[in-house]
């Protein structure tokens, strides 16, 4: 039977104990206790017996597996997965797990198999049990080509693909498979997924994935090795063209390492998977190199020269003389440090199975402990990309305000007109704004937007892709305020406005309210793991009490 123990047992299972019940006599030796070792003898009575049939529990098979001169027999938790004792000798548990967890299709006799057994629709393979289906697979590919993931069942354009779990199970029906299910394979079975024709013609194409039809898992790790070479050369190879001091080159290189790193880090996770998703690696990268040139364009400014004589200024990119783009371009770098180390301890936390100490030993971690962990450093990730979109939010609001300003300075020219009809043409105005002390804000602000002493374009401007509209607002040989007519004042007025409606800060808005909803349903979740893991385990000790 299906449940039975073993090819062609009719035993019937109990499925509390995953052991067939006991006759009287065996009860009864089974019941004097552990002490005595009665136990251990019922064990070796009857060699030719299945290991499960001398068995009274899951939890008496591990203790029978065990001698009692052991000091684990007292103590069986210690070879339990995670614990000291099995991190040195796993030989006893996985002896246990062997003996225990029975290979499904040996539980298949051959009174259960269906009908159609010999040679199944697809359709019918689908409907079977998944012990029937492991033991078809068995009995009809080699070991090669189910461990190479050549398994199809049907013919021509009825068929679909399976692949064999690698504890050999349960099967994956490949022709049902969506990306997040194809990323939680493990690499093997993703290796298998690669060489499967079901996948490779008709779902990778589908989902936009590598291996697909045409390429082998070799040359597609070189495509996506190459998508990530050609991203950390542009960023290794991007170049300062307003400070070009040796300084100023080593400090950038320096920085541009937290870029860089990600980058790497990404690449080196390629021999880790058997499937790639081009698209979704590409987002990723785009990210972080989205993220490193915005902190290129807040470091490449050219210093600004707000001189006296004023009309020598120079450069003026912010009425601060660039402080708040410094300390923009702090904040940006501060993070991204930030985020590099956080996904450096996730990554080291996942290969070692638990946090490494500072002695070099390693605290190893349950599931729900493990997971919480992720999605709490997923939520401090978010935090730090949340603190550069505020930062980003504040310089918009700056240079929003220096916009502001110079809408009002010129706002006041034009109240200065009065005549009207064919006078209205003759009459000319400076603005009122004094060019005498450039430490002044409306003088600061008046010269970013003079034609000759402008800087640009300010970081922002660039993300936003705006021209600042400029103006010659001041003699640039004798320091004179050069004076217009009221059509030429409203012109740049009208250009100061259209600038300042592209300089919308709701998206950016938007997108920290996004954050901030996904960064706290980040700690929910980590909450409710531990939660989850905490009931779990109240319930494991009122079973054992």
């Amino acid at each position: 039977m299906i449940n039975g123990v073993g090819s062609g047992s009719s035993t019937t299972v109990d499925p509390d104990t995953l052991a067939p019940p006991k006759d009287d006599d065996t009860a009864k030796a089974a019941s004097s206790g552990a002490g005595d070792g009665a136990q251990e003898k019922v064990a070796k009575q009857g060699s030719a017996l299945q290991a499960a049939e001398t068995q009274t529990s899951v939890w008496d098979s591990f203790l029978s597996n065990l001698p009692e001169a052991d000091p684990d027999y007292e103590n069986p938790l210690l070879s339990i997965p995670g614990t000291t004792s099995h991190a040195t000798d796993p030989s006893k548990y996985n002896a246990y797990v062997a003996s225990v967890l029975i290979d499904p299709a040996d539980t298949v006799s051959d009174e259960d198999l269906p009908a159609n057994y010999s040679n199944p629709t697809p359709q019918e393979f689908l409907s079977w049990h998944p012990a029937v289906q492991l033991r078809y697979l068995r009995d009809n590919f080699t070991e090669a080509q189910i461990q190479s993931g050549n398994t199809v069942i049907g013919s021509g354009d009825n068929q679909v693909g399976v692949i064999r779990s690698d504890d050999k199970r349960s099967l994956t029906v490949v022709n049902e498979l969506t990306k997040s299910r194809v990323f939680q394979l493990t690499k093997t079975e993703q290796e298998r997924l690669a060489n499967n024709p079901i996948f490779l013609t008709r779902i990778a194409p589908l989902l936009d994935l590598l291996p697909k039809s045409g390429t082998d898992l070799a040359s597609s790790r070189a495509v996506i090795n190459k998508q990530i070479n050609d991203q950390i050369n542009e960023v290794k190879n991007k170049a300062l063209t307003n400070k070009t001091s040796g300084d100023d080159q080593s400090k950038f290189n320096t920085d541009k390492q937290a870029y860089i790193k990600q980058l790497e880090m990404l690449r080196d996770d390629v021999p880790k998977s058997g499937i790639y998703a081009p698209s979704d690696l590409a987002s990723e990268m785009q990210e972080i190199v989205k993220r490193f040139e915005r902190a290129h364009a807040y470091f490449d400014v050219k210093t600004p020269n707000l001189a006296n004589p004023a009309r020598n200024s120079r450069d003026v990119l912010t009425p601060d003389n660039n402080a708040s783009i410094n300390r923009g371009y702090a904040v940006f770098i501060e993070q991204e440090q930030r985020i590099l180390a956080i996904k450096q301890a996730e990554q080291q936390m996942l290969s070692a199975g638990g946090i490494t100490n500072s002695d070099g030993t390693i605290s190893r971690l349950d599931l729900p402990t493990l997971v919480a962990l992720i999605q709490n450093q997923a939520s401090l990730k978010q935090q730090a990309v949340i603190t550069m979109r505020t930062e980003q939010l504040t310089q918009l609001n700056q240079l929003s305000q220096a916009y502001a300003e110079m809408q009002r300075i010129v706002n006041e020219a034009l109240k200065k007109f009065v005549d009207t009809g064919k006078d209205a043409d003759k009459e000319k105005h400076t603005l009122s704004v004094s060019f005498d002390n450039p430490s002044q804000y409306s003088t600061a602000v008046a010269y970013m937007f003079e034609d000759y002493a402008s800087g640009k374009p300010h970081p922002v401007e660039k993300e936003f892709n705006i021209t600042r509209p400029t103006h010659d607002m001041i003699n640039n040989g004798s320091g004179s305020k050069n004076s217009f007519k009221r059509t030429q004042w409203e012109r740049f007025s009208t250009q100061l406005s259209d600038a300042v409606t592209l300089l919308n800060p709701q998206l950016l808005t938007n997108d920290i309210n996004q954050d901030n909803r996904e960064q706290n349903r980040a700690y929910e979740q980590a909450t409710g793991t531990v939660r989850r893991s905490f009931d779990l385990n109240i319930q494991i000790a009122r079973g054992f009490s």
